[in-house]
């Protein structure tokens, strides 16, 4: 993978548009390059890019939070790649080009705008698109995640494996170099993306703890639910079946009662029956003789029914001859005013005829005139046309002559300054023709330059350090010498040794152990007493719910006496019920039906004598009476079901009281015996005499005194303990400090050794550099170069490009003046050609005019008066068009009269034969009413008109009342009847009625024997049904015991092994192998960057020390690593990762953003070899740095420069 070009616009401070090619020069042949510029101007911005483009995501904004900024149309989150849009712009986008891992190149793009691309408008959504340049193909520009899959399978590398293994941060190694093993382990997981460990080892303590303790969960549910044994379950059934025996005997004699009382029931509620179809028979005949004026109503209204519609009818046509006359008047009005207006439109049309004939004969005699003027007109228009052409040729060759004499004149002007300027540089070159001999060979010895630069900067820094190294080698030695007072007077005011430290930190031990010893026994006293207390309590507790639950047992069983009471009555009820309505059902279909089948119409019936039958047809009186006696069947059995389903959820609110009761007294037993146990604990432990000596209501705050005076002597024991073992570590600390002083002064003073020697070997390369240029260069130049080099080198740089960019400007020059030479010659030939041109056009256009001058004074003569032959001719076609129209308008409205007045002709016509039909009709009506009412003369006008006031209807009401009114009398009769005959038939069932007291006591007794053995069963039941619970729940908690004990011994194992409360467990053993990695790839970096130092694991489960090759292999901690020593390890573990990452993909680009401004000199000159031992393994490598002597080593830099106002820019170059 390679990066080949970065684009961008308006991101940050850089406005742009931007590009830097990494295939042009001077990128190109760099492997090494710099990225410069002052804070904030927007180094880091191109790196943003390149992720933009790419991954559509900024590596400092992923790990921030969801805070807000404030937009045009709102907020949008600080961590919205779209924020790095500059700030008064209205679109932005970053562009990549590079090689994939299929060596191909590809172009992605990341862009983003305002609505229409307004800067104040609201913000829209990003968009991402790749391309494939081989085949300029675009291969996603649509879903955001198709686009990062392809980018990744082309890149080999995702967001996080690019920003570790592309862009290097070593600065997180060097904390991860100086780690113990939880920090290690931490930043290690963070750095491979591997937290995925530490969350499996959190998860499998979880889930062992959540599987713990659901199996004790359900351990301790078993242990209160325990099934009867098999002998008490037999011997349980066996009196449930006795008392059922017992209770069905009880019922059956009691149901024998039931049925003599329901009989007698039933006698007294049939005499109420037949009393009452009495009563309602006397109704029906008073409502009958009621109506006797409205079945005379009816009659008249029956009667009346065949001449109805003559009535109507005589209505309707008086109706219409009224307003039918008043319209056969209107007609004859309108008649006479259309004849009148038909005359004088006939005159207008006389008078329209002659004026069109007049306009005909005008517009013949003009046409020649008309036709000659015409022709004129068009040669002159004709003339105009070739007029305006010539002018406007004319015209143009004027201005291509004044163009051509202008542009001749600037080549002249510009080919005189050339001269001067020709002339102004060969005075430059003159003054520097001392530069020459360099100038020729500059870029073989502008290498040579800047390594000399090097040397001489180097050695003046390592001069004016000495000093320094010097003083500070001074200051080691006075620091051990003040360490060790420190250590000295530490002991002097501590008045003590450090062996009677130690001697009095164990002395205080053993008073803690003993004092919390005793705590321990107060506090387990204090728990034994506040356990007893609590079951006390519990049992006081457990008293009153059982005899709350007594009280409610008693109550359901009250309810169920009476429930049991109303069932009985029900049946009964039931029963004979249905005996009776059998028995009525039998007498219908055996009497009343063989009684209506003898029915004759017209003939009197042999029950009540009437000659009408309206229910001879016996289907309607028959559904009624099966209905009634199914609507009492129903009503009697829908009230032994409701008594039924009261009397099942009464016993199952019985068997649940009963099994609280049994509960609760389970948990009374349980309690009893914690009680029993808890007493002897509590009487066996040593300080329970001095407890059980004080009154109930003091020994609380007794035990509560003991223990806070024996914390508060804990706690001074255990300050003191403090106090002496802060003196232990205070005294290590400082001998620690000690031999680091003594170390630190040992290395001060080999500094200034090596520094000594390193100035020596600086000075001699310096003065051989020196010598190589005196023959090339002035003494003066050669004393500067010693004094300060890259002032003269910088100087002498400038002015050598100076002479060669004069140079090449005088070549331009020079060649540029020659081809201006022949323009100015080509251009004078074409100027002669333009001008002759433009004479012979004055003279075309001078033609034109004349000609057109005569034909327009021709023209004026023949129009006269008019302005053009067009007009001319319009206005003869108006008058003509006129005169026709208002010819036309006067026959069309002559036509249109008389259409109306052929109309008003018929409709008067029609109007009168209607009119006398209708009158014709109206006299043969008047004559068969007469008829008609002379054939009823007992209706006179009064009757006749409230009787026509009956609608339709209003008739069939009045006769449906009627019939319902016969209807309901023959039913009553009917009913009576068949009252009778049913009381008949109960009364034929029993001879003797019976005792009714008698039989009250005897039903009572036996209700109540039937309620003892129903409760007796109940109980029995309730038992079994308890038992029957425990069983299933035990045997299903055995089942679930069985499944968590399983799935306890599976987390358990995994726990034993991986798991820990903060996944620590898992993640060493996890990073481990990630370190094993890390470090045989961190190996091989340091094999090509710096073959003295190794690393190896050791000292720790994920300890590092690092290996010394030219010491013998020795092993020494990574914190005696020096600035340089530490920045070329860190790096070779970022390479390491970066090598992880990238697994079997070269990774030819990288970029470093941080790790080099903390660096001595010393350790600068071996980053720098470092880089240069990168770029030498075949990679282009990019840094960013403020280092000043960085710049000046890497010749190759991308500079930002910062313009003011947020504005920055960017240049390419050496």
């Amino acid at each position: 993978m390679k990066i080949l070009a970065i684009r961008l616009k308006n991101l940050a401070s850089l406005a742009g548009p931007f590009e830097i090619d990494f295939t042009a020069e001077p990128l190109a042949s760099a492997g090494l390059f710099a990225i410069t510029g002052p804070t904030g101007a927007g180094k880091s911005t191109l790196l943003d890019a390149l992720c933009l483009a790419l991954f559509g995501a900024i590596p400092r904004l992923s790990n921030i939070g969801q805070s807000k900024v404030p937009d045009i149309d709102g907020d949008i989150t600080t961590s919205d790649p779209r924020t790095l849009l500059r700030r008064g712009t209205g679109s932005g986008y970053a562009e990549v080009d590079f090689i994939g891992i299929d060596q191909r190149r590809y172009r992605a793009r990341w862009e983003t705008n305002r609505a229409r691309d307004n800067a104040t408008k609201k913000l829209q959504a990003s968009r991402q698109t790749l391309t494939d340049l081989d085949s300029q193909q675009v291969l996603s520009n649509q879903s955001k995640r198709e686009f990062e899959q392809l980018v990744e399978s082309r890149l080999g590398l995702n967001f996080e494996q690019f920003t570790r293994a592309v862009m290097l941060a070593q600065s997180e190694f060097s904390a991860f170099l100086k780690a113990d093993d939880k920090e290690r382990s931490e930043l290690l997981e963070k750095l491979t993306n591997t937290a995925i460990y530490s969350q499996l080892g959190r998860r499998a303590y979880s889930k062992s703890k959540e599987a713990e303790d659901a199996l004790k969960t359900l351990t301790a549910q078993a242990s209160n639910i325990i099934p009867l044994a098999p002998e008490l379950l037999a011997e349980l059934e066996q009196r449930l079946s006795d008392a059922q025996q017992q209770l069905k005997a009880h019922q059956a004699q009691q149901r024998q009662l039931e049925i003599k009382q329901q009989w007698l029931i039933e006698l007294h509620r049939l005499r109420d029956e037949q009393l009452a179809a009495q009563e309602a028979l006397s109704a029906a005949h008073q409502t009958w003789n009621d109506q006797s004026e409205a079945r005379q109503t009816l009659g008249h209204l029956e009667r009346l029914g065949p001449q109805r519609h003559r009535f109507a009818r005589r209505d309707t046509l008086n109706a219409q001859l009224n307003p039918l006359a008043e319209q056969i008047r209107q007609h004859r009005q309108q008649q006479t005013a259309l004849q009148d207006q038909q005359q004088q439109l006939e005159t207008r049309r006389t008078q329209a005829q002659a004026s069109l004939l007049d306009a005909q004969q005008a517009h013949s005699s003009a046409r020649p005139l008309l036709q000659q003027a015409f022709d004129v007109q068009n040669t002159l228009n004709h003339l105009a046309r070739e007029f305006a052409k010539a002018s406007d040729l004319h015209q143009q060759s004027g201005q291509l002559c004044a163009q051509g004499h202008a542009s001749l004149q600037t080549l002249l002007d510009q080919q005189q300054q050339v001269t001067i300027r020709l002339e102004r540089i060969a005075e430059q070159l003159q003054r520097s023709d001392d530069l020459a001999p360099l100038a020729q060979s500059w870029s073989a010895w502008r290498d040579r330059l800047k390594s000399l630069t090097l040397i001489a900067n180097r050695l003046k820094h390592g001069q004016s350090e000495l000093p320094a190294l010097q003083q500070r080698a001074s200051a080691a030695e006075q620091q051990l010498t003040e360490q060790r007072n420190a250590l000295e007077l530490l002991y002097r005011e501590a008045d003590c040794e450090v062996e009677a430290v130690t001697e009095q930190v164990q002395i205080l031990g053993s008073l803690l152990q003993d004092n919390r010893k005793q705590q321990r026994a107060f506090e387990e006293l204090a728990r034994l007493w506040a356990s007893q207390q609590e079951v006390d309590r519990q049992l006081a507790d457990l008293a009153q719910q059982q005899q709350g639950a007594q009280q409610q047992r008693e109550q359901l069983n009250s309810e169920g006496i009476r429930v049991r009471d109303e069932l009985t009555v029900a049946e009964q009820t039931l029963t004979v019920t249905r005996q009776l309505l059998e028995r009525q059902r039998l007498a219908r279909s055996a009497s009343v039906e063989e009684l209506r089948v003898q029915l004759q119409d017209d003939q009197p019936c042999p029950v009540c004598g009437s000659i009408e039958h309206p229910w001879h047809q016996p289907e309607a009186l028959l559904q009624s009476l099966t209905q009634h006696d199914d609507n009492e069947q129903a009503s009697a059995q829908k009230a032994v079901d409701l008594l039924t389903e009261q009397r099942n959820q009464l016993r199952e609110q019985v068997g649940g009281v009963i099994a609280r009761q049994k509960e609760l007294l389970r948990q009374h037993e349980q309690l009893t015996q914690r009680h029993q146990a808890l007493a002897p604990d509590l009487a066996s432990h040593p300080l329970a005499a001095q407890l059980l000596d004080r009154d109930t209501g003091k020994r609380d705050g007794w035990l509560s005194q003991q223990l806070s005076q024996l914390n508060q002597v804990i706690t001074r024991d255990e300050q003191r303990q403090e106090a002496l073992l802060t003196l232990q570590k205070d005294a290590a600390r400082l001998q620690q400090q000690l031999q680091a002083a003594s170390e630190a002064s040992q290395t001060a003073a080999g500094h200034v050794t090596e520094q000594l020697k390193q100035l020596e070997a600086d000075e001699q390369r310096l003065e051989e550099e020196l010598t190589a240029f005196t023959p090339l260069v002035s003494p003066q130049v050669l004393e500067g170069l010693r004094s300060d080099a890259s002032a003269t080198v910088m100087q002498l740089e400038q002015q050598v490009t100076q002479r060669l960019d004069q140079l090449e400007q005088q070549h331009e020059e020079q060649q540029e003046q020659t081809e201006r030479q022949q323009k100015i010659e080509k251009q004078q030939v074409e100027q002669q050609t333009r001008l002759h041109r433009q004479t012979e056009l004055a003279q075309e256009v001078t033609r034109l005019d004349e000609q057109q001058q005569a034909s327009q004074q021709t023209l004026a003569g023949l129009l006269g008066e008019h302005a053009t032959a067009e007009q001319w001719q319009q206005t003869l076609e108006q008058t003509t068009e006129q005169a026709r129209q208002a010819e036309g308008s006067a026959a069309q409205a002559l036509q249109d009269i008389h259409d109306q007045l052929v109309q008003r002709v018929a409709e008067l016509k029609s109007g009168q034969q209607q009119q006398q039909s209708l009158q014709q009709e109206l006299g043969e009506l008047d004559v068969q009413i007469s008829e008609w009412r002379g054939q009823h003369p007992e209706l006179d006008d009064a009757a006749l008109d409230r009787l026509l006031t009956y609608d339709d209807a209003h008739v069939e009401q009045l006769r449906l009342q009627l019939t319902s009114t016969d209807k309901a009398l023959e039913q009553a009769k009917v009913l009576l009847h068949e009252r009778d005959q049913r009381l008949q038939q109960h009364q034929s069932q029993h001879a003797d009625e019976g005792d009714g007291a008698q039989m009250t006591a005897a039903l009572q007794q036996a209700h109540e024997q039937s309620a003892l053995s129903e409760q007796h069963c109940a109980d029995l039941r309730a038992e079994l049904s308890e038992d029957q619970r425990r069983r299933n729940a035990n045997s299903e908690l055995q089942a679930r015991i069985a499944e968590a004990n399983g799935e306890y011994l599976r987390w358990a194992r995994l726990a034993s092994l991986i798991g820990s409360a903060e996944g620590d467990r898992f993640r060493k053993i996890a990073q481990a192998y990630n370190l094993d990695l890390l470090v045989h790839h961190a190996n091989a970096q340091l094999r090509q960057l710096v073959r003295r130092y190794r690393l190896k694991r050791g000292g720790s489960m994920l300890g590092l020390l690092v290996m010394d090759t030219e010491m013998g292999d020795e092993l020494r901690s990574v914190h005696s690593l020096s600035g340089g020593e530490t920045f070329l390890v860190s790096l070779a573990l970022a390479l390491g990762l970066a090598s992880m990452a990238s697994s079997t993909l070269r990774i030819e680009s990288l970029f470093i953003d941080e790790g080099f401004g903390s660096l001595d000199p010393e350790s600068l000159q071996l980053a720098m070899d470092a880089l240069d031992g990168l770029q030498a393994q075949g990679r282009k490598v990019g840094v960013i740095s403020h280092v000043q002597e960085m710049h000046e080593r890497i010749p190759v830099q991308i500079k930002v420069r910062r313009q003011g106002n947020g504005l920055s820019t960017i240049e390419v170059g050496n």
